[in-house]
C-alpha cells in the first residue's frame, strides 16, 4: 500500500502557515493598515507558490484583516475609530448571548475552568502585568463563549476578537488599567458560574460600554448619529 502523503494536505498546511506568518506581521504593526500585499513578493519571501499566498490572503480576508481591491490587489484592512466601534458593539451582542447560554447550560467542569481563568486574570492585574492581563481578559471572554456550546457563535466571535485586537493595536487605543479589570470580570464570572442567566447576559453585553465611551472620547472627529446615540446610552447605564 502506498505511504505517500497527500499533496493536497500539504498545500492546505502551507496555506495556514502562510496565513499565520502574514497575520503575525499585521498584528505586530510591521504591515500597517493600507499596506499593499503583493502576491509575488510574499510568495518569494515565504518560498511558496502564488496560489498558496492567494489562499492565505483569502483566509485573512475572511478574518477581516486584509481586503481585496479591484479583484486583483490586496491590502491590509483599514483601522479607524468607526471600525473599532462597530466591532466593540457587535462583540457585546455576541458575548451577551454567549454568557446567557453558558450560565444556563455549562457543565460543572466548564464553570470550574472559568473560575481558574479569572484567577489568572486577577493575578496578572494585581501584578500590573498589562500584556498578561490583556491576554487573560480575552481568554476569559473566549472561555465563556466556548462554554455556550454554540458553534457558529464561537466561530464568529473568534473572527471578531482578531479584528478587535487589530483595531486596538493600529488606532493606538490603550486598554484600561489592569487593576480596573478585576471587579468587572469577577461579577461576570460569578454570574456565569452561579447560573444567573439574566445578569450574565446583561454584564457581558454592557461589559465594554466604558471602553466604547473612552474610544469615542479620544476621537477628535464628531461621531455619526448612531455613535452619538450609543455614547448617550452608555452614559445613562
Amino acid at each position: 500500500m502506498s505511504t505517500l502523503t497527500s499533496l493536497k494536505t500539504q498545500e492546505r498546511l502551507l496555506d495556514r502557515q502562510a496565513a499565520n506568518s502574514i497575520r503575525e506581521q499585521i498584528v505586530n504593526r510591521i504591515m500597517p493598515p493600507g499596506h499593499r500585499l503583493l502576491e509575488a513578493v510574499l510568495a518569494s519571501e515565504l518560498e511558496v507558490s502564488r496560489g498558496t499566498i492567494r489562499s492565505a490572503l483569502m483566509q485573512l480576508s475572511n478574518e477581516g484583516l486584509v481586503r481585496q481591491v479591484a479583484f486583483t490587489k490586496w491590502e491590509v484592512a483599514p483601522a479607524s475609530v468607526s471600525e473599532a466601534w462597530e466591532l466593540y458593539t457587535l462583540r457585546g451582542a455576541l458575548e451577551g448571548l454567549a454568557a446567557s447560554l453558558a450560565a444556563e447550560y455549562a457543565s460543572p467542569a466548564e464553570r470550574k475552568v472559568l473560575t481558574q481563568v479569572f484567577a489568572e486574570l486577577e493575578a496578572a492585574a494585581k501584578a500590573e502585568q498589562r500584556e498578561a492581563a490583556a491576554d487573560a481578559d480575552f481568554k476569559l471572554h473566549k472561555t465563556i463563549v466556548a462554554m455556550s456550546g454554540h458553534k457558529r457563535l464561537i466561530r464568529d466571535h473568534e473572527r471578531i476578537i482578531l479584528q478587535v485586537r487589530f483595531q486596538m493595536t493600529h488606532i493606538g487605543f490603550v486598554p484600561r488599567d489592569p487593576k480596573d479589570l478585576i471587579d468587572d470580570h469577577r461579577a461576570l464570572t460569578e454570574a456565569v458560574v452561579g447560573g444567573d442567566i439574566e445578569r450574565a447576559e446583561q454584564l457581558a453585553r454592557t461589559h465594554n460600554s466604558a471602553e466604547i465611551r473612552r474610544l469615542l472620547a479620544a476621537n477628535a472627529r464628531p461621531p455619526s448619529e448612531a455613535v452619538r446615540r450609543q455614547n448617550k446610552k452608555g452614559e445613562r447605564e
